[in-house]
């Protein structure tokens, strides 16, 4: 466990600092999905201070920790993840600059993505048992419809006018004379479910859908409330453990 190697009790202030950023951020995520950016400058200012002055992490092991934030940050520049989640990586990134076998900062991304993905299979489970005939019926232009079974699922459009953070798959645009139905995988980060809302209630209004028809949809996940728990995680993790999976994995 990474805390019992600590050599001075200062060197605990940064993580105490970035495990109160992570619990507040939580807290904005799960309620609005909105957290602002001048929430994380004090545990950074903590973590940079303490890494220059107190903690003075080997160049190299400072540089693989940082890593992962670059990784996220190719992910919030392709807009499918927000920016929060990159400050909050590197924040980890920069308060915990070390090693449990893996950089800290990484085992909190595996940690994290390891946790909602599990809705992939959860999906699939419920998709093809509770709602196969709906998936049958369903007609997907461009995206193959199979690819549905995994990232989303299906919805009345009665509850989805009453949701929150519920974003479509299957996005219905509709004018006096034109209806149309598109599938995609995946939404971009920047949109405001409100706003396809409005428009299947447009499309209500105008008679191409009813209460009872279905949408496919996908959540925005609290992806800080992952990374929260993945940090505390990694912290806690034993290194016989992680040195027992590698052996695992490659059988030695």
């Amino acid at each position: 466990m990474i805390l019992l190697d600590l050599q001075t009790r200062y060197e605990l202030i940064p993580i105490l600092a970035t495990i109160a950023t992570l619990i507040i951020a939580t807290y904005y995520d799960i309620k609005s999905r909105e957290i602002a950016e001048f929430l994380w400058v004090p545990a950074l200012v903590i973590s940079v201070l303490s890494a220059y002055f107190v903690s003075r992490p080997n160049l190299l092991v400072l540089i693989f920790s940082l890593m992962p934030a670059l990784i996220v940050l190719v992910l919030v520049l392709l807009k499918l993840i927000g920016g929060a989640d990159f400050l909050a990586i590197l924040l980890i990134g920069l308060s915990t600059p070390y090693l449990n076998v893996l950089p800290i900062s990484l085992l909190t991304l595996f940690y994290s993505a390891l946790i909602p993905s599990t809705t992939i299979i959860y999906n699939f489970i419920i998709n093809t048992v509770k709602y196969r005939g709906i998936y049958l019926k369903l007609k997907c232009d461009p995206t193959p419809k199979w690819l549905l079974l995994f990232l989303g699922r299906p919805i009345k459009v009665s509850a989805f006018i009453r949701s929150k953070f519920l974003y479509p798959l299957t996005v219905f645009e509709c004018n006096s004379k034109t209806y149309d139905v598109m599938c995609r995988t995946s939404f971009d980060i920047s949109e405001d479910f409100k706003e396809h809302i409005n428009q299947v209630e447009k499309c209500l209004s105008k008679g191409y859908l009813r209460p009872e028809d279905h949408i496919w949809v996908t959540p925005a996940l609290p992806h800080i409330l992952f990374i929260t728990v993945g940090y505390l995680l990694s912290l806690m993790t034993p290194k016989e453990l992680i040195y027992g999976i590698f052996k695992l994995f490659l059988g030695t």
